[in-house]
């Protein structure tokens, strides 16, 4: 090999050496994505638009909204309101960085128009919205800028209500929500807060709408509605332009607050709201309203055989029906007060899974008690509550064990059913919290209207002691002492678990209580029938006033609450 080719090849090793030996470095190296940067919270910023946001006099028929980023529409149905409304939606769409809106309708002359669209403008890259974006311009030399704002609430739960419609009229007829779409349209926040921008001046009516249909109009029995009792009227304020470019001089004076509350009406109309097969023979059945003087007609069933044994639950809403007799599938004629309101027509069967044995234990008779994690609440009765009603029974075979500090007993207790058809069944004794229970029912010693009988088994529990209790008592005071107020008792998730009328004393004593958080709801009970009543838009009647106590009351083990209450 000549002595120049040599000196060649080792300078071409020499130079790309370094090369190979980087790219084996790389390949022994742990792969890593890069992290391409920080997380892009910035939302989008309007540049420009044609025409310039708050311009007067204009006449066209395309809006194009000009962003520094390339955006997106999410969900407009559900955000862009605009005002006052169209009759025929305009085509909106996006082309890169630019929101395009074309008009179809006719647009009202010296008016003007405001695009909400809420949260519905986002960027492409992290969905970042525009917050509460509005767009507004006049057909007119002048543009409205008046503002009003408020909060929409329910009216039992005093929860904020997200999403409700928030109407302003300038006729103040009973019925025109009725009847006609608004002049003015809002859209509540999260936290049930609502604005208006853009507002011509004068007196409006304020409806607040659960808009079921999207229509804008108050026409269906399942949608909520609220009303403010007087006339509201916008006041002076900065306008939000969304841009730069538009310059208003605004006097600037604190808003008036509308509170509304929202409600279902009423409807006089019994009906059944549900019915299930809830168990194997057992039907389930829940009506609209109490009922009064119930009847019931097994269509096919004979007359001279019992179709059911009933139960109904405390307020008289809630029918459970032991189906006897029954066919694949039942026809029943519901009335109350003698006038037939419904035929009810159902499927008897319930499918099931049950095999061997399996099978056979869900023939026995089941029961549940009042016993909680082996503890039986102070001063109160056991409860044994039966699947079914029980048609045979042996209370004299009932044994309970007491072991005391000192001894064991083995005495027969008290026990009575306190229902007719026998599904309740109450165990009394001179319990102690020193003592432990043991409550034994043989096997057979009840007997259900199938024939079905009980295992044998065995309760045990003690007494929870008295000093393992708290007491929460309301000292309340209100002006109109012309009706009586309802204190109700909640769980820390608003669930009502006991309540106290006060008609001419000022204090409810909820008595022992377990330790938990409890929170309290009053009802001022103006027609004094002892419960809530709701609104009556038409006759301008408002839900009765409900108040939630700010506070949520730790009740603690031996330990008392006193609270005063200012309604």
């Amino acid at each position: 090999m000549p002595l120049g080719f040599k000196k060649y090849t080792r300078q071409i090793i020499k130079t790309i050496a370094p090369a190979f030996v980087a790219l084996f470095a790389l390949s022994c190296a742990t792969m890593v994505s890069p992290t391409g940067g920080p997380k892009d919270i910035t939302p989008p910023k309007l540049l420009s638009s044609e025409p310039r946001n708050l311009s007067t006099n204009f006449n066209g028929k395309k809006l194009i909204l000009v962003f520094d980023e390339y955006i997106q529409l999410k969900t407009p149905e559900k955000y862009l309101l605009i005002s006052p409304p169209l009759s025929e939606l305009p085509d909106i769409r996006t082309k890169g960085r630019s929101v395009v809106i074309k008009i179809k309708d006719s647009l009202r002359i010296n008016t003007t128009y405001n695009f909400y669209f809420g949260d519905a403008i986002v960027d492409i890259a992290e969905n970042n919205p525009v917050t509460n974006f509005n767009f507004a311009f006049s057909t007119g030399s002048q543009i409205d800028s008046l503002s009003l704002s408020g909060n929409v609430t329910d009216a039992l739960s005093r929860m904020p209500v997200k999403g409700a419609l928030v109407l302003l009229y300038n006729d103040f007829s009973d019925s025109i929500p009725l009847k006609q779409i608004p002049m003015y349209v809002s859209r509540t926040s999260e936290n049930g807060d609502f604005r208006f921008n853009s507002l011509a001046s004068g007196k409006y009516r304020a409806v607040a709408l659960v808009d079921a249909n999207s229509d804008y109009i108050y026409n269906l029995p399942t949608e909520l509605i609220g009303f403010s009792s007087d006339s509201v009227a916008p006041y002076y304020s900065v306008l939000n332009a969304n841009d730069t470019s538009a310059s208003i001089k605004t006097e600037i004076k604190q808003l008036p607050f509308v509170s509304i509350d929202i409600f279902p009406e009423p409807d006089s109309t019994q009906r059944i709201q549900k019915s299930v097969i809830a168990s194997k023979n057992k039907l389930n059945v829940a009506f609209r309203y109490p009922m009064i003087s119930p009847a019931f007609r097994a269509l096919n069933v004979a007359d001279s055989f019992p179709w059911a044994t009933l139960e109904w639950n405390r307020t008289g809403d809630t029918l459970n029906a032991w189906l006897l007799n029954k066919p694949d599938t039942l026809k029943l004629e519901v009335a109350d007060r003698g006038i037939v309101f419904d035929t009810l027509v159902i499927s008897t069967t319930m499918k099931t899974t049950a095999k061997g044995k399996n099978a056979e234990k869900s023939n026995r008779l089941k029961y549940t008690t009042s016993v909680n994690s082996g503890v039986l609440g102070y001063g109160k009765p056991l409860m044994l509550t039966f699947t079914n009603p029980v048609e045979h029974f042996d209370l004299q075979q009932l044994n309970l064990r007491i072991r005391t500090p000192k001894d064991t007993l083995f005495v027969t207790p008290a026990a009575i059913f306190t229902d007719s058809i026998h599904r309740n069944l109450q165990v009394t004794y001179n319990w102690n919290s020193t003592d432990k229970y043991n409550l034994y029912i043989p096997k057979g010693s009840f007997t259900d209207i199938y024939s079905d009988t009980c295992d044998s088994t065995h309760v045990a529990f003690q007494i929870r002691p008295v000093d393992e209790y708290g007491k929460l008592a309301i000292t309340v005071s209100h002006p109109d002492q012309n009706f009586p107020v309802i204190i109700q008792l909640l769980t820390e998730k608003g669930v009502v678990i006991d309540q106290r009328i006060l008609t001419t004393g000022k204090r409810a004593d909820f008595g022992l209580l377990p330790p938990a958080k409890y929170g309290l709801k009053a009802i001022m009970d103006a027609n004094s029938n002892g419960r809530w009543d709701t609104g009556v838009f038409l006759k301008k009647i408002q839900p009765e006033k409900v108040m939630v106590h700010p506070k949520i009351f730790d009740v603690k083990p031996n330990w008392d609450l006193e609270e005063e209450w200012n309604l």
